[in-house]
């Protein structure tokens, strides 16, 4: 009896270090080659040489590597350039012409780089400061690392959100009457920045510039905890500081009020945990916003924009705000941008959760219009009108979907399951028969 006992438990454990050892190799292969791809996508990215930096008119540049030499042109319309160099090459012989409209051209010949990557920094008149990276292999080149592609699919599928969550992120107190009241204020704002305005394109920029010159950025509560209350609409226009979350939400609301379609972004960015060979598996650790406006999606980071801090309980300003990622070029924001998920939030109709009516698609594609009792010029916003291509879904996101990998590990791990479940059941009914033919 002992002597099978022992047969079984050796045939047991082999099965066991088998399906172990079978698991081992399938996970280690999986991560490889997970990890080949990533390496590929951004430690090797395919070389471009040549960058628009956005797609306003007013306020781009064009880069062009040619041979051992940097061509740029452009123009900043209200604010001209004053200074074009690289950050880190040494010496750098220039010709820079600009023009009474703000257009210029630029000539770089720089020495030898120092390391494999710089940044081209253009200097405007007020002080404000814009980079891109460049990288060196041979010869020096704008990195493509296709992320560009990854952010234009996430706003594609973005999804809207609860109406409880669109009336978390209007006021901490989350009654009717809080709600109400914080998003009047919000459009009356928003007319008073862009009422008399008639493009949208316009539109948006000036509601993207007034939130950079006139919030904080709030590391206090970044080094400590962010709560609800720091990033809720109505204590950001009370305090004028926050965080990312704060930024994107009320630039979001504004523009809604204004009848602009626009979403919020989750991903991540380089920080000094994050830098560019890591962005896209980095963790999600920022927010920002992109609005659709004659079918072209417009990248918009007021943080990023704003060089507005508050930090030890100070306001302070750490030099001149730009407009570098207001339209910013897919390429351009893929140097230091990753998107994650895209939420739709509809701020103007967090009503909906009050009156049980909690839901996460709107009746129609157009909502319906303001009561009569409500004139044209007093509390209510303009009707949001959503895109003729936008697809609602029925269900709030979760925080992490699961991914492909995610989704071949647990059929892997179920496979597994099965395999040691047969192994058991296989070994008690050799056990039964020894003992049958024992007796």
């Amino acid at each position: 009896m002992n002597k099978a006992r022992n047969v079984i438990t050796e045939k047991f454990t082999a099965l066991f270090l088998a399906v172990i050892t079978l698991a081992l190799v399938s996970v280690n292969a999986s991560a490889a080659e997970s990890g080949d791809s990533s390496t590929d996508a951004v430690k090797k990215p395919e070389k471009c040489y040549e960058l628009v930096t956005g797609g306003n008119e007013e306020y781009y540049s064009k880069i062009t590597i040619n041979s051992r030499s940097v061509l740029i042109s452009g123009c900043y319309k209200n604010d001209p350039v004053t200074d074009i160099t690289l950050q880190n090459c040494g010496t750098v012989s220039s010709t820079l012409k600009v023009n009474p409209d703000g257009t210029f051209t630029s000539v770089l010949n720089p020495s030898e780089p120092i390391g494999s990557s710089d940044r081209i920094v253009i200097t405007l008149k007020s002080g404000a400061m814009l980079s891109y990276l460049i990288m060196y292999d041979d010869n020096r080149y704008f990195p493509d690392n296709k992320l560009s592609e990854q952010n234009q699919s996430v706003l594609e599928k973005a999804v809207p959100t609860s109406a409880k969550s669109w009336a978390g992120y209007v006021t901490d107190e989350l009654t009717e009457e809080g709600v109400k009241q914080t998003l009047d204020e919000v459009a009356y704002l928003a007319d008073y920045i862009a009422g008399d305005i008639k493009d949208d394109y316009k539109k948006l920029e000036a509601i993207a510039k007034w939130v950079s010159d006139n919030i904080y950025y709030d590391r206090d509560a970044r080094e400590n905890s962010v709560t609800q209350s720091e990033i809720c609409i109505k204590n950001v226009l009370k305090s004028r500081k926050t965080v990312c979350v704060g930024y994107s939400a009320l630039f979001s609301a504004l523009c809604e009020a204004q009848g602009l379609y626009v979403v919020n972004v989750k991903g991540t960015v380089t920080s000094d945990t994050v830098d560019y060979s890591d962005l896209a598996d980095g963790p999600v650790n920022h927010e920002w916003c992109a609005a659709l406006i004659d079918d072209r999606w417009i990248w918009v980071d007021c943080v990023w924009n704003s060089n507005l801090k508050f930090e030890n309980n100070e306001f302070i300003s750490l030099g001149a705000n730009t407009e570098m990622y207001f339209d910013i070029s897919p390429l351009a924001l893929s140097f230091d941008h990753c998107a994650y998920l895209a939420e739709k939030r509809y701020y103007f109709r967090a009503g909906e959760y009050f009156s049980q009516q909690d839901t996460t698609t709107p009746d129609s594609r157009n909502e319906s219009t303001p009561s009569a009792e409500t004139s044209a010029a007093a509390t209510k916003p303009q009707i949001y009108t959503a895109p003729e291509n936008y697809t609602p879904v029925t269900s709030d996101v979760h925080a992490q979907e699961d991914s492909p990998d995610n989704t071949n590990s647990l059929i892997l791990i179920t496979v597994l399951s099965l395999f040691v479940t047969a192994g058991i059941v296989i070994n008690v009914i050799n056990i039964r028969q020894i003992r049958k033919n024992k007796k």
